[in-house]
């Protein structure tokens, strides 16, 4: 095989230069070596992108999973706590209108002592343990169920 002179283009920083290269042989099997060498690496670093990109999917979706779960716990635990405590405040106030029937000063006291402390608790107050339980939903050693 003999050797072609080739016309090539060079980007510069301000505008293309020619220049003339001799090509041989020898140089046309190297390039086209390197071409398959650099096409195995590009598909080899493709296939581990994608892996990543679906090892990362896969944690995306099990945090959404998990993010279901927990709004899902925290929904049935505020309807139940909500309704308890409209149990209990109408259950109290039913009291206080006895109270107040029946003219007797300390139970109406009592009562509305009662009513007080009701207002001034939170719901949240018994989900102190609530990150632990966040923390587990969704793991192999853990799984958490409705």
């Amino acid at each position: 095989m003999t050797d072609e002179v080739i016309r090539l283009r060079k980007v510069g920083t301000e505008a293309f230069s020619e220049f003339t290269a001799v090509v041989s042989s020898t140089d046309a099997i190297g390039a086209l070596r390197e071409i398959v060498a650099s096409t195995g690496e590009y598909l080899r670093v493709r296939e581990q992108e994608q892996s990543k990109r679906a090892a990362i999917a896969a944690v995306q979706e099990l945090q959404a999973e998990r993010l279901a779960v927990a709004e899902r716990a925290l929904q049935l635990y505020f309807e139940r706590s909500y309704a308890e405590r409209a149990d209990t405040s109408r259950a109290m106030f039913e009291r206080l209108d006895v109270a107040i029937a029946a003219g007797d000063p300390q139970l109406v006291h009592a009562v509305v002592r009662g009513v007080v402390e009701l207002a001034q608790s939170s719901p949240l107050a018994g989900l102190e343990d609530f990150g632990r339980l966040w923390a587990q939903i969704g793991t192999a050693e853990s799984p958490f169920e409705l």
